[in-house]
C-alpha cells in the first residue's frame, strides 16, 4: 500500500506533462488544441485560444504541484479536479455524438470516444488512490520503482490512440477496376 502513492504520482506527473507539452511545444500546436475545442462546441471561438492556455497551463501546475513533496496532496487534487471537468468534456462530446478528434496528447486524428472517457474516469481513480496512499515516507529504493512503474503506464495511457491503432485490423484495400 505505500508505493502507491509514488505509482500514481508516476502515472500522473507523465499524463500531464505530456498533455501540458503536447499543447505548448508550438503555437500550432496550441492552436491546433483552441482547434478542436471550439470544432467539439465545448467553447466558442473566441475563447478557445484562452481556454486552450488555461488547461495547458493547468496541467503545467498540476505537475509542478506533483513533483513538490509538500503539496503533492493539493497536487493530487488539482488533477483531481482538472480531469473531472475534462471528463465532462469528453462527456458532452459523445453525448452529442460530435466525431471530433481531440488533441489531449498531440495531433491524433482519431475522434473522441468510449475510451476516451473510460481512461479519463480511470485516471481520476488515479488521483483518488493516490491521495488516499499518502501514509508516510516508503523506502526510496521502492518509490523509485513504483514510481518508474506508475510513469511506464502513464506512458501507455498518453500513447492509447497510437496503440489502438497499431492493433486495429486493416482495413482491406481495394482493387481498382480498368
Amino acid at each position: 500500500m505505500r508505493y502507491l502513492d509514488p505509482a500514481c504520482r508516476g502515472l500522473l506527473l507523465v499524463v500531464f506533462l505530456w498533455s501540458a507539452t503536447s499543447k505548448l511545444r508550438s503555437g500550432r500546436s496550441l492552436r491546433e488544441f483552441a482547434s478542436s475545442l471550439s470544432t467539439m462546441r465545448l467553447v466558442g471561438v473566441r475563447h478557445a485560444g484562452l481556454v486552450a492556455v488555461s488547461v495547458a497551463g493547468a496541467e503545467a501546475v498540476v505537475v509542478a504541484l506533483l513533483a513538490v513533496p509538500p503539496l503533492r496532496a493539493v497536487g493530487f487534487l488539482a488533477a483531481g479536479a482538472l480531469l473531472s471537468l475534462l471528463t465532462g468534456g469528453v462527456a458532452l462530446v459523445l453525448r452529442r455524438g460530435e466525431a471530433a478528434p481531440c488533441r489531449c496528447f498531440g495531433s491524433s486524428p482519431v475522434p473522441l470516444g468510449r475510451r476516451h472517457l473510460i481512461r479519463n474516469v480511470l485516471l481520476v481513480g488515479v488521483v483518488l488512490v493516490g491521495l488516499l496512499a499518502q501514509t508516510g515516507q516508503p523506502a526510496l529504493a521502492g518509490s523509485l520503482v513504483a514510481g518508474a512503474a506508475g510513469a511506464l503506464v502513464g506512458l501507455l495511457v498518453a500513447e492509447l490512440d497510437e496503440i489502438v491503432q497499431l492493433f486495429a485490423p486493416i482495413a482491406p484495400q481495394r482493387k481498382e477496376t480498368s
